[in-house]
């Protein structure tokens, strides 16, 4: 399949897939840019990648919020009734994806940046449906320090199980290498192993990724900082905790929805500001703050949260 799409010109190659591509095309009519994913269908099993394309266009299409890349059109390439190929149209970003190398940030600047993954999450969420395939290279920042989540390909309706194992093995949950239901603990904990890979450079444990005993580090963690995993004790002990919490063996032990996550991520920027703002100012002694790295910090979840956009 050559791809010559009319009334489109190919600017540059952004991606490269499995079995797909992903092209920079400019629309000679209206001069708009767009994100072009193509696939070739050459043998049976490539028809997999077909229908991830439909899922994604089927979902993005039915999402329309900031941090989440908008699909616009999905274009079957038939010949003598056979699929010989598929063009997906969706929104194209000018931005570098959290993985690249070199995307350097602040701690404070990153976790406002996965806040925002957070609330497009939450879009996600209350449209029906889990993105089941977070990871660092599915986060977009633009210029304006934009976030925008990416690949709907294994995106799948909440509170549904899928028939086949998909995800990626150090970003996905239990739940997902069980095949069992999937909802919104199952992108927590994605989240949390990718703000895990971000901060400390390794995975987490999963199902996937290892072979010992999944709740092994875990009890680790919480039997203490020393003796349980040494890449978190260079953390922040709420942020340590919020990422043990998420990527628990047991999605129950993990904050509920991305309401309860964004709550706790709050109080954590919201100590850091403070913490900064008390460096610059004189000392006041009616004033009782808390140390980020204090290990007496706890925590009380809200029923609920509003996020904005």
């Amino acid at each position: 399949m050559t791809l010559d799409i009319p009334n489109y010109r190919i600017i540059e190659k952004l991606g490269v897939g499995a079995q797909s591509r992903i092209f920079r095309a400019r629309c000679m009519r209206t001069g708009k840019d767009y994100a072009v994913k193509t696939v070739k269908v050459q043998k049976p099993e490539d028809m997999t990648i077909v229908e991830m394309m439909r899922a994604e266009h089927a979902i993005g299409s039915a999402i329309d919020h900031p941090n989440v890349r908008k699909v616009y059109e999905l274009r079957m390439i038939r010949h003598r009734l056979r699929t010989r190929g598929a063009i997906l149209f969706m929104e194209y970003v000018d931005g570098v994806p959290i993985s690249d190398p070199q995307f350097q940030d602040s701690l404070e600047g990153l976790l406002g940046l996965f806040r925002q993954v957070a609330v497009g999450l939450q879009a996600l969420h209350l449209a029906g449906y889990v993105h089941a395939d977070l990871k660092p290279a599915n986060m977009l920042v633009t210029p304006d320090r934009e976030v925008k989540l990416i690949d709907l390909g294994q995106s799948a309706d909440i509170r549904q199980a899928k028939q086949r194992i998909q995800g990626t093995v150090d970003y996905m949950a239990p739940e997902q290498a069980d095949r069992k239901v999937l909802d919104e603990r199952t992108d927590i904990f994605g989240l949390g192993a990718t703000i895990h890979r971000v901060l400390t450079g390794k995975p987490v444990a999963t199902a996937m990724n290892q072979t010992v005993n999944l709740s092994a580090p875990m009890v680790a963690l919480k039997n203490g900082r020393t003796n349980g995993n040494p890449m978190l004790a260079k953390l922040p002990v709420p942020i340590e905790r919020l990422l043990q919490d998420c990527c628990a063996p047991n999605p129950a032990d993990g904050p509920k929805d991305m309401g309860a996550f964004a709550q706790r991520l709050d109080l954590i920027l919201t100590s850091m500001k403070r913490q900064a703002t008390a460096v610059d100012e004189p000392a006041d002694p009616n004033y009782d703050d808390y140390d980020l790295d204090d290990d007496a910090y706890d925590y009380v979840e809200a029923e609920s949260l509003e996020l904005d956009d």
